[in-house]
């Protein structure tokens, strides 16, 4: 059974951002979706894994995962659930996730918030 697949207003607002500057945005989405809706629980690429646990984020929201849609951008999501679901958080470059060469921890503190108050109902 294909996975279900919810978002919420903060994926919208990213993936509307993102896509006015990168037109391809809605191709690569599309490609994760397809490949996460049949293969939810398989990584989409070798930078495709659950964030830190003991970091921010991952604290915020357990067992969040990230997987590169660019060299830059990545596609926020978590997966659960009986019919399995995909919850998709946002589309965030590094420097917007805190998580770029210079790791921004009060960044990351603010994102987790954010990902944490989503809702996907």
């Amino acid at each position: 059974m294909p996975a279900v697949i919810k978002t919420c207003n903060l994926f919208n607002q990213t993936f509307a951002q993102h896509q006015k500057q990168l037109p391809t945005l809605g191709k690569k989405v599309e490609d994760f979706l397809r490949f996460k809706t049949d293969n939810p629980t398989q990584p989409y690429g070798s930078s495709d894994y659950s964030m830190n646990s003991n970091a921010p984020i991952g604290r915020a929201v357990p067992k969040i995962r990230h997987a590169h849609l660019t060299k830059d951008l990545s596609v926020f999501y978590a997966v659960s659930g009986i019919p399995t679901t995909l919850y998709l958080f946002a589309i965030l470059g590094h420097k917007e996730a805190g998580t770029g060469d210079a790791p921004n921890i009060k960044t990351q503190k603010n994102v987790g918030k954010a990902f944490k108050s989503q809702d996907f109902s």
